[in-house]
């Protein structure tokens, strides 16, 4: 029981977060702490401590991350010797090795049940009876009172002597005192595990520290810790870009006060893992019992060989020192309060004038001074740096965090470039666009995503979500729906400056640019000019051609910037363009666009030039060729069809001798339709042996042209 009392004395002494308690009666505080943005925070406790050892209290769910990363510096010169802690057992494990007859026992009346054969004093409304338990019965019992009735209670037996029983009843023990050390600290034990004792009792680590003097130690450790989340305010106003700032909400759960510490804030997220150190692993191992020999043999001679000595694993690399880096913190110009009342009273459409115009410089001084007010409350209070792959946030004073509570530290103030625009995230769907605050990063350093609240022209304007933006990426923050747009989108496609790669044996190779051209058109019926950016899809394998200034790009889209005159027609293209390359024979389209495309070149081979040329010139008349070809095919089936009417109308006719003028008549009208149709017969085969002729004469002087 006493060392009962000591371990509760212990535990209502300790915080909850990792403690250091030295052999003084001062404790090593908690003087640096690094959140990581991946779960874990890296604490270091500092302080003189005199004597040979220390003590680090910490949490259970703390104590494999302490035992994966804990570090010991002595500055004074000393080090530490060892460090030791108490092995874990699982609670189903302890229960296995208590006695069986406290494993399942519950309350008195339980317990009594399985302590038989137990010595027990216990004291009642019989007194105090000492002896072994033999049972716990029930039995009826008359009812106090006259016309009760009889009720059950249960009576303890106990054997008092070697031949004398005693009984008591259960209901009048006051006090019970187990006389078997064994199973009173079975009990003991049972009731902790019961109690769930792992989840809250603190594990002590005892640092053994080399020589009994003054050191100077540090003790560094990892452990899991609430993430801390970044959120933003922005300032738009117009022709002045984005003022952000930046805030961090940083959890204090510990159980202990950071009192002034160097807080330090890491974006990104180093890899780390849990593994569990503290718990012993046991191995199953087979059991050969089967195997022993019946026989006792005597041992052989043993093997003895030479081998080369184990290499001693490599000592890991310190980790780098984080060196500071400087940050400038940059606030908006303010504005002249009159120029600002002036124009605010312009927008409204409200004259300006004697007491109104005095009005109006005293809301604009007013509103400007607020503005200034909050960014100048809002300094960041951190330096940033680059550590590695990633990006730290050290403040540059010391940071209070009481226990149980949340903090708010400025981490970014700075003056972005960005203003306030439209926004068309899905252009073909014909959704209304976003109004949304542009804003272009510098090269400070990456902001995390989070929540956003805008305020634009020194008015609440909504709020949004900001992405991860790295370092001079562009991000478009929505905040609110809008209207009074038409979009429309216009797509053209088509091959242009095709040339001549090579032409051998009349097969023609030429290389060219495919140039996929879209034209944004937005009409607005707005009062004032905007900005709208249209989100396109980027052509997969194309370039942009000549991508205009105001082009964000965005992975595989892009953001086109169109500027819309006041309740007109704004317009912007993207152009993009990709090599494509053809294998043709004979003057195809892509040939003759090739052919013309190479003579407008000021170097070019005349060998080559006269034989194109003359191509050039068999394509005309081809052209003309079968253009008065179609126009004859045209003229045949025109005749066809007058023919197949006249001879329909002869076949109507009867042979009576009065239709006899009527049959003359058609029958010369067919001669006279035979003729035509004969004669346009005979041009067509002209026309076909003209083809052929040319044909063959573009064959011939293709076969003549040689380029490599």
């Amino acid at each position: 029981m006493r060392r009962l009392v000591l371990s509760a004395a212990l535990l209502a002494s300790c915080s909850a977060a990792p403690q250091v308690v030295p052999t003084t009666s001062a404790e090593l505080p908690v003087k640096k702490v690094i959140l990581y943005q991946n779960g874990v925070g890296y604490f270091e406790r500092r302080g003189k401590v005199h004597g040979e050892e220390v003590e680090l209290r910490v949490r259970p769910d703390q104590i494999n991350d302490v035992l994966k990363s804990l570090a010991v510096l002595d500055l004074a010169g000393g080090m530490p010797s060892s460090v030791s802690l108490p092995v874990e057992r699982s609670g189903d494990r302890l229960a296995a090795e208590l006695p069986p007859q406290v494993r399942n026992a519950a309350g008195m009346l339980g317990l009594l049940g399985v302590l038989r054969g137990a010595d027990v004093t216990v004291e009642g409304e019989d007194g105090t009876l000492a002896g072994r338990v033999v049972g716990v019965e029930m039995q009826q019992r008359a009812g106090a009172g006259e016309g009760e009735k009889q009720r059950q209670e249960a009576i303890l037996t106990l054997m008092a002597g070697e031949d004398q029983l005693r009984t008591t009843s259960v209901a009048g023990i006051r006090k019970l005192t187990i006389g078997d050390k064994a199973l009173s600290v079975g009990l003991q034990q049972s009731l902790d595990i019961s109690k769930g004792e792992g989840a809250w009792k603190p594990v002590a680590l005892t640092v053994r520290l080399a020589g009994d003097a003054t050191h100077d130690l540090i003790l560094s450790y990892i452990h899991e810790v609430p993430v801390w989340r970044p959120a933003y305010r922005a300032w738009v106003q117009e022709g002045k870009g984005v003022q952000l700032q930046g805030w961090a909400i940083v959890d204090n759960v510990s159980g202990e006060t950071w009192q002034d510490v160097n807080l330090t804030l890491v974006v990104g997220s180093p890899l780390s893992f849990r593994y569990n150190l503290h718990t012993p692993h046991n191995v199953q191992r087979p059991d050969l019992s089967s195997r022993l020999p019946q026989n006792a043999e005597a041992p052989p001679e043993p093997d003895v060989g030479y081998g080369p000595a184990p290499e001693p694993p490599p000592m890991s690399a310190p980790a780098p020192a984080m060196e500071s880096a400087d940050y400038e913190s940059k606030s908006m110009a303010p504005a002249a309060p009159r120029a600002y009342a002036a124009k605010k009273a312009m927008s409204a459409g409200r004259p300006m004038g004697g007491a109104r115009m005095a009005e109006a410089e005293r809301d604009g001084a007013e509103e400007q001074a607020r503005r200034d007010a909050s960014i100048r409350s809002a300094q960041a209070l951190v330096t940033g740096k680059e550590v590695g792959a990633l990006y730290a946030y050290e403040a540059q004073t010391p940071i209070t965090v009481p226990d149980r509570s949340a903090a708010l530290v400025n981490i970014v103030s700075r003056k972005l470039e960005g203003e306030d625009v439209f926004l068309f995230r899905e252009p073909e769907s014909g959704a209304a666009p976003f109004r949304a605050v542009l804003m272009r990063n510098g090269k400070d350093s990456t902001l995390e995503s989070g929540p956003i609240t805008l305020y634009v022209d020194g008015t609440f304007a909504g709020e949004g979500f900001i992405g991860r933006v790295a370092k001079e990426e562009t991000a478009f923050v929505p905040y609110a729906k809008e209207s009074g747009f038409s979009l429309y989108l216009d797509n053209d496609r088509q091959v242009n400056e095709l040339h001549l790669v090579r032409i051998v044996d009349g097969r023609i190779s030429i290389e060219g640019k495919q140039v996929y051209t879209r034209t944004v058109k937005l009409d607005s019926t707005r009062d004032k000019d905007s900005v709208a950016y249209v989100k396109l899809a980027r052509t997969g394998g194309t370039e942009i051609v000549d991508p205009p200034k105001d082009l964000v790009k965005a992975g595989g889209d892009v953001f086109l910037r169109v500027h819309v005159p006041a309740k007109e027609r704004g317009e912007a293209k993207l152009v993009e363009s990709t090599p494509v390359s053809y294998s043709e024979v004979g003057l195809t389209d892509y040939v003759l666009q090739a052919f013309r495309y190479y003579l407008t070149g000021k170097n070019i081979d005349d060998a080559v030039a006269g034989p194109i040329k003359d191509l050039l010139t068999i394509q005309e008349a081809m052209v003309a060729l079968n253009a008065d070809t179609r126009t004859l095919q045209e003229q045949r089936e025109i005749l066809d069809r007058e023919q197949g009417r006249i001879q329909a109308n002869l076949d109507a006719l009867p042979n009576a001798a009065v239709a006899a003028n009527l049959r003359k008549q058609l029958v010369g009208q067919m001669a006279e339709v035979s003729k035509k149709s004969a004669d346009v017969a005979k041009r067509l085969v002209e026309n076909e042996v003209k083809r052929a002729g040319l044909n063959e004469r573009i064959v011939v002087l293709l076969r003549q042209i040689s380029l490599k």
